[in-house]
């Protein structure tokens, strides 16, 4: 079946590659963290599908390589063997831009996969082209997926998958933002380890007293997500996309990218600048702290393993008191000329996927967080978090992630934000100014696709 595109933005695959890469590590390498289990290389054979009476096939579209490609094939491998209805064909599409194009091209001729991963851009900007299949309460219950299921999975992960309402993905791949900590720099200074954004430009304050070449605090080049997350524990309305408002430019969103700004100007805080991503300034001891994404911990352990530095994770520092972290990743979507069989063997696949003991590995595996809340009760992943205490503050705000607001049009926003971070931390912009300009362009975003 050929589906009508009605547009598809030329930016897409790129916007959607920067938005996942940010939230999960360092470009063009694996994101995976340090494992306690290892996975033998499956084999990649696959029963092929055929008239009635023989297994369904759905052909799975991903971007996952190394580690993370390797534990994925193991879960497909296991999902075709526990059951004689499906057989998932996964395929590789290189990275994140490529799989992008690669769903765009197959939408234009027609040839569309079963499934896919998909970032948030991609959700919004598919579902709008009349691209994905709604995933409804009664497809998934019609297929063993349960309310209590839906319930057991992480209200905040399910943001990522909506667009009008509707439910058109299902949550696989998350992330959040950690912060990483210099145990040995914090003793150096005689502090705790920082709770509130207060406790971070202290340290600040004490370290350039001191005439420390290292910072208190580092910045991935790219921190709107830093900005957007601080606004928001500031009591910032942001974006509300369901009725169309905006107000990135009022006074708790204006005072959060101030901190910012004066932390960069007074030397508490640094960008990562041509090393890219700052896991490794952090880990050869150029900071003292460092906020991240939680599937790259791999990196900073690495680093840190070369360096000697003695170091550790926790949540990261809140604002006006408040508890708040965004989610970030992939989710799995569900391609509109899929036949019924599929649909069902759709929410099938995802459904083991999401099994705590599943969901589980993928998280030893990869670094990602574990999708559901009954997976943290799994003995497995409880004896994981015991013996490897570096990702327990990932888990610990679970409880309180959310997902940013999405739109028609979000990638569009999402490349303005990071050109407004880059004034503030490159030219020194003032952000009244640059968030007043921001107003006016997610606005008009807004309104043209309404």
């Amino acid at each position: 079946m050929k589906l009508e595109v009605k547009w598809l933005k030329a930016g897409l695959g790129l916007l959607s590659a920067s938005l996942l890469l940010v939230a999960c590590g360092n470009a063009g390498s694996s994101e995976s963290g340090s494992s306690s289990t290892s996975v033998d290389a499956p084999s990649s054979e696959t029963s092929s599908s055929s008239a009635d009476g023989e297994k369904v096939e759905l052909t799975f579209w991903h971007a996952m390589t190394g580690p993370q490609g390797d534990a994925l094939t193991r879960l497909v491998n296991d999902f075709n063997k526990s059951q004689d209805k499906y057989t998932v064909v996964e395929q590789n599409q290189g990275d994140y831009n490529t799989l992008a194009q690669s769903v765009t091209a197959a939408a234009v001729s027609g040839d569309l996969p079963t499934m896919s991963q998909l970032t948030a851009t991609d959700v919004v900007e598919y579902a709008s082209n009349d691209l994905l299949l709604p995933i409804s309460d009664d497809l998934l219950a019609a297929n063993d997926f349960t309310q209590e299921d839906i319930d057991d999975v992480y209200e905040g992960f399910w943001g990522s998958t909506q667009y009008n309402g509707e439910r058109y993905a299902m949550p696989f791949s998350k992330s959040t933002r950690v912060m990483y900590y210099n145990q040995d720099l914090l003793d150096e200074y005689g502090v705790e380890v920082p709770e509130t954004w207060e406790d971070v430009t202290a340290l600040g304050e004490l370290m350039v007293e001191a005439g420390d070449d290292a910072y208190a605090m580092g910045f991935e080049n790219g921190f709107e997500m830093e900005w957007e997350t601080m606004a928001r524990q500031n009591g910032s309305d942001f974006i509300d996309a369901e009725a169309g408002t905006a107000s990135v430019n009022d006074e708790a969103a204006v005072e959060a990218l101030t901190i910012i700004k004066d932390a960069l100007d007074n030397g508490y805080a640094r960008t990562a600048g041509e090393d890219g991503y700052m896991s490794t300034p952090f880990a050869n001891g150029a900071t003292a702290l460092y906020i991240g994404s939680s599937a790259g911990m791999g990196f900073v352990e690495e680093g840190a393993a070369e360096s000697g530095i003695n170091w550790a994770v926790a949540e990261i520092p809140t604002l006006n008191d408040t508890e708040l972290t965004l989610f970030a990743g992939n989710d799995l979507g569900l391609f509109a000329d899929a036949s019924e069989d599929e649909q069902a063997g759709f929410v099938a696949f995802t459904n083991f996927l999401l099994e705590p003991e599943n969901t589980g590995f993928w998280s030893m595996e990869t670094g990602y967080l574990p999708v559901r809340q009954s997976a943290l009760e799994d003995e497995t992943y409880a004896t994981y978090l015991e013996e490897n205490p570096q990702y327990q503050a990932a888990t610990e705000e679970l409880a309180y992630g959310t997902s940013s607001e999405t739109f028609v049009g979000y990638g569009e926003f999402r490349n303005q934000v990071v050109a407004v971070m880059e004034e503030i931390a490159v030219n020194g912009a003032d952000p009244q100014e640059v968030l007043d300009n921001l107003q006016a362009e997610v606005e008009e975003i807004l309104a043209d696709n309404q």
